[in-house]
């Protein structure tokens, strides 16, 4: 099933590599002559869906990196090699503890590669526009929606790392390029980011052969929505989002897996490689593991340092994203919880005592290739849809309905159910406590934090959790044991440095306007 697909992709891979995927130092200010003079390939139904399937491709090279501004920032996750001093770990304390540089290597990576596959998608788009090229709507419709989702998904996640955002919706030259001012993130939301997803979720397909399995469908584009508007806040996006959710629920078709089959236990099952694209998943970002290098990265990422041929067949297991004190406890709290082990064990070095956590969610026994795995990455799935539906209940005239939603997802765990919600913040509270175990390791928690804000009406409260983990809850286990990197400061864990610094090349190399760096660097 995946074959199909990815046999696509593959096709057309060096073109992307190395045409149109070609880069610059700096996306704005400089445009390879391969992305200015691309509009003119896609005038054919089979070119426009090369340059779809390419957009695919780069979204799969963007996720790769995503955990690095998401979860390791969050309380989820952590550098478990508290005496390490490569670069590569002070690099990643640097972005967990607050206090990345501007000059970061790894967010003019990010930075640079979501620019460019948004360039990619201005690129197809115009000859979606119209039936010139594509002659059946209802393929047309579908190109559009897929190429729409993609750029209000990489804008989506812009806006919530770096705040207020360049607004580039069409193929552009070095010349206007220089002349773009950062926009605010409500423009953006409310001029690419919320109007792409409605016209998505028109456009795309409810669902796709096998063979296509993993194109965006009208269920994910309205699932994303959805969480765009509660990602706004406030009583008139959460009614906005409420009806969103309850269509994906009753209509979609996907649903809770709630037998093992022959998988260790039902939650498992969701992320085996042998059961991809299951009836849980709304959208993922797809790859292919061997020899055709589109596979992913995340087990040879997470599997524990120092295992050696232990967990991996081929490639140096690194250790990174290692589970918290704090998330540890949190799954062990309830002895039968069925998630514990399909998302973190801990592994203990031979001749040491020192008990190692690591992510369990990928793992790839099939492995041949190092980094090169056949793990998807899920962006959108069922529980998560359900939780969020919990979120807008919590926020609701009768919080305790709420409670019904979450104890869906409790039963599936094998864990007690929740008897009675009293009051808005206790089940918010409970909501977002068991989001965080459902979607551990998914690059959820971060997203979940910056809600809170909104959602408990305190501008306040994602920093505020964030300096009760560091500081209090994992300090004395953890975070005061860093050496010879410098342990994190309070000073650093501040309201404005939950959005990472615009890349300082951005910055310097635009000789035409005065581009303002975030606050706080």
């Amino acid at each position: 099933m995946k074959r199909t697909l990815y046999t696509k992709i593959n096709t057309i891979i060096l073109v992307f590599t190395v045409g149109i995927l070609a880069g610059c130092t700096d996306f704005l200010t400089d445009q390879p002559e391969s992305v200015l003079t691309q509009v003119d390939f896609y005038t054919t139904p089979t070119r426009i869906n090369q340059g779809v399937i390419g957009c695919y491709a780069g979204l799969a090279t963007i996720v790769k990196d995503e955990w690095m501004f998401t979860e390791l920032r969050s309380d989820n996750a952590c550098l478990y090699a508290v005496a390490s001093s490569s670069g590569s770990s002070v690099d990643q304390t640097d972005l967990a503890f607050f206090r990345p540089s501007p000059s970061l290597p790894l967010i003019q990576k990010y930075w640079y590669n979501t620019f460019q596959n948004i360039s990619n998608v201005n690129a197809v788009l115009p000859s979606v526009a119209d039936n010139s090229y594509v002659t059946i709507e209802t393929q047309r419709a579908q190109y559009e929606a897929e190429l729409l989702f993609i750029r209000a998904l990489h804008y989506y996640n812009l806006v919530n790392l770096f705040g207020d955002m360049f607004k580039i919706t069409t193929v552009i030259g070095p010349n206007d390029a220089k002349k773009l001012t950062r926009r605010p993130a409500s423009e953006i939301y409310a001029e690419i980011i919320i109007p792409d997803l409605i016209k998505a979720s028109a456009g795309a397909p409810a669902s796709y052969s096998s063979g296509d399995a993993g194109r965006v469908t009208k269920w994910a584009a309205k699932s994303l929505l959805a969480k765009v508007y509660m990602t706004l806040g406030g009583a008139e996006n959460i009614a906005l989002a409420k009806p969103l959710l309850e269509d994906v629920l009753a209509n979609s078709g996907s649903g809770l897996i709630t037998s093992k089959g022959t998988f260790a236990s039902a939650y498992s099952a969701i992320f085996d490689v042998a059961n991809e694209m299951n009836k849980e998943i709304i959208f993922a970002v797809r790859y292919l593991g061997g020899s055709s290098g589109i596979g992913s990265s995340f087990w040879g990422s997470f599997a524990p340092s120092g295992s050696a041929n232990l967990f991996l067949k081929i490639g140096t297991p690194l250790g990174f994203n290692s589970p918290t004190y704090e998330m540890r406890a949190k799954f062990t709290a309830e002895a039968n919880d069925t998630r514990k082990d399909a998302s973190f064990r801990t592994w203990i070095k031979p001749g040491s005592t020192d008990t190692i956590p690591y992510i369990s969610k990928f793992t790839d026994a099939t492995m041949t290739q190092a980094l090169q795995a056949e793990n998807d990455w899920i962006i959108l799935r069922y529980a998560d849809v359900q939780l969020l539906y919990a979120e807008v209940l919590a926020q609701g005239a009768n919080p305790d309905n709420a409670r019904a939603e979450v104890n869906k997802i409790r039963a599936r765990a094998g864990v007690s159910s929740y008897l009675n919600f009293a009051s808005k913040e206790e089940a918010l509270d409970s909501v977002y406590a068991e989001r965080r175990l459902e979607l551990a390791f998914e690059n959820q928690r971060w997203f979940d934090l910056l809600r809170m804000a909104k959602s408990y009406n305190n501008p306040e409260k994602p920093i505020e959790v964030m300096k009760q983990h560091v500081f209090v809850t994992d300090w004395a286990r953890a975070y005061s044991k860093f050496n010879p990197i410098p342990v994190p400061e309070e000073r650093f864990f501040t309201t404005e440095r939950l959005l990472l610094p615009i890349p300082q090349t951005e910055i310097d190399t635009n000789n035409e306007i005065e581009i303002k760096q975030n606050s706080g660097y």
